[in-house]
């Protein structure tokens, strides 16, 4: 019986031993790690198109640039010509003002000495009516004097009157008053002739005074008009120049909002260029970590070939041990019967050989014993060859999705059509924002494991970061912008929770806080990241 139960625990060990499973290193296969591979360096090739791009669209960038800078020095140029000459029309009109003036001032002048004049004329008028009176009654008063003159004999009749004097005294008062007499009718002649000269002068001046003030008018309206006309061609012209100043300052407007645009187009060339050297450089990085795994893999699947071999080789050694033991036990069970039924029939014949039996029972019964001890050693190295051996490499600390990178409050959703709060214009929210309530909250952290694709200042983000992710084969790029500093640099491997940043008001930021993006499948495609945060 003792040999029965030995043969079956032999037999026990050796079934565990030929039912034993043999488990692969990790669920992830080579082919998994080499598709990866095969996908990493695919993707760092369209990486090195979409710099290619980047460099065209930069150096495009550039060349617009200098093209419109060229365009605006012309403009200044010319608008500084065009300075120039209006400068000179101002000054010319200001000298035109300054004739204009002077003129109004001679009109004025000429106004005053017209008014003078016709004054003047009113009194030669009235002059003349008076002069020709008192000369046709001089006239009527002469030819009294003469007709008289004539009646009386001329002038012996004043001799007459003279001589004819009585004596000395009376002689004296006759000559008196013929004297007074005849100067009287010369003072009369002499006035008549005075009078007629200064008609005729007065008429004269009357005349030429009319002339005058007649030249004088027409003087003064023709230099009136001609100044008029050549100030109203110098406000044209200076319009005319106003008008070419004010299109080409808003030609040059127009070239500084576009250089400004074009300026922008650079940078966020440039910045895509800077971002598409650290997408590669991550890509890099996680080529090199999937080749690593690779390798380990590799090395992994050799030293299970080798314990498979070698278990194979103990297997068939434990195999041929079981068939020997088998035979061996077969056989000592023959000798088993035949030294019972001996044993029978020398029981009572000799006490010793009774002993001698009870030594060989006990020591194959310490030989069951070793074997089953033996037994239970390979049942435990059999069942510790059939778990599972785990990957070196942990597994994302979050297979589910995102954690939130701060814990801060929502202050802005993701919204396509919101009204920026400082241009005032729709332009869409491609992220969350978060606030600041506390202290700690300012702490911003990884939202998923990943590589950092970007450090540095983007314009409008401020301060940004950029991390790769590659959640359950699909790739996603988180933003992090605004923010006040950065603890992580180009190329980090990051995990779920890590401290990266802390938040701030760089850029184009109102206050304190974080704006958050989720690109799935890489940067510029932005979803509203609250559908994927836990």
């Amino acid at each position: 019986m003792r040999s029965l139960r030995a043969l079956a625990a032999f037999s026990l060990v050796t079934l565990l031993a030929v039912t034993t499973p043999i488990h692969s290193v990790s669920a992830e296969s080579v082919k998994d790690v080499e598709d990866e591979i095969n996908e990493l360096e695919k993707e760092k090739s369209d990486l090195e198109s979409e710099k290619e791009e980047a460099k065209k669209k930069k150096d495009d960038s550039e060349e617009k640039l200098e093209s419109n800078k060229k365009e605006q020095n012309n403009v200044e140029s010319e608008i500084l010509s065009i300075d120039e000459e209006l400068s000179q029309t101002q000054s010319n009109i200001a000298d035109k003002e300054g004739e204009i003036e002077a003129t109004n001032q001679e009109i004025a002048s000429l106004t005053n000495e017209i008014e003078e004049l016709s004054n003047r004329i009113d009194e030669l008028e009235e002059d003349i009516v008076d002069l020709e009176e008192r000369i046709e009654q001089r006239d009527a008063l002469i030819k009294d004097r003469l007709r008289s003159i004539q009646q009386n004999g001329g002038e012996i009749q004043y001799l007459e009157v003279i001589f004819g004097a009585q004596n000395f005294s009376e002689f004296v008062s006759r000559s008196t008053a013929v004297n007074r007499i005849m100067d009287s009718d010369r003072s009369i002649m002499e006035e008549q002739a005075n009078d007629k000269a200064q008609l005729e002068d007065d008429k004269g001046e009357l005349e030429a005074s009319k002339v005058t003030v007649e030249e004088n008018k027409v003087a003064v309206e023709e230099n009136k008009a001609a100044l008029e006309d050549q100030h109203d061609e110098l406000l044209a012209l200076q319009d005319q120049l106003d008008e070419q100043i004010s299109d080409k300052e808003t030609l040059l407007a127009d070239l500084e909002i576009e250089y400004d645009e074009m300026e922008e187009v650079k940078l966020s060339a440039e910045e895509e260029q800077q971002l598409i050297d650290a997408q590669a450089a991550a890509k890099q990085a996680a080529l090199e970590s999937a080749q690593s795994k690779k390798d380990d893999m590799e090395q992994k699947e050799a030293e299970e070939k080798a314990r498979a071999e070698a278990e194979a080789e103990r297997k068939a050694e434990e195999e041929r041990q079981a068939e020997e033991a088998r035979r061996a036990a077969a056989e000592s069970e023959q000798e088993a019967e035949q030294q019972e039924e001996e044993s029978e029939e020398q029981e009572q014949e000799s006490q010793p050989a009774e002993e001698e039996s009870e030594s060989e029972d006990t020591s194959s019964e310490e030989e069951t014993e070793q074997q089953e001890e033996e037994s239970d050693v390979d049942v435990q190295v059999a069942s510790g060859a059939s778990g599972e051996v785990k990957s070196e490499d942990a597994a994302p600390s979050n297979r589910s999705g995102f954690i939130r990178p701060t814990s801060g409050p929502t202050t802005s959703p993701f919204d396509p059509n919101r009204v920026h709060p400082i241009h005032g214009d729709v332009r869409p929210h491609n992220g969350m924002d978060f606030g600041q309530a506390g202290e700690a909250d300012k702490v911003i952290r990884a939202a998923a494991d990943g590589v950092v694709a970007y450090t540095g200042s983007m314009s409008g983000y401020g301060n940004t970061v950029m991390v790769t992710h590659n959640i359950n084969g699909q790739e996603y790029t988180t933003l992090y912008a605004h923010l006040d500093s950065f603890t992580v640099s180009n190329g980090e491997t990051v995990s779920q929770g890590d401290q990266i940043a802390v938040m701030g008001n760089t850029g184009g930021s109102t206050g304190v806080h974080l704006h958050f993006e989720i690109h799935p499948g890489g940067y510029k495609n932005p979803v509203d990241p609250a559908g994927y945060l836990n």
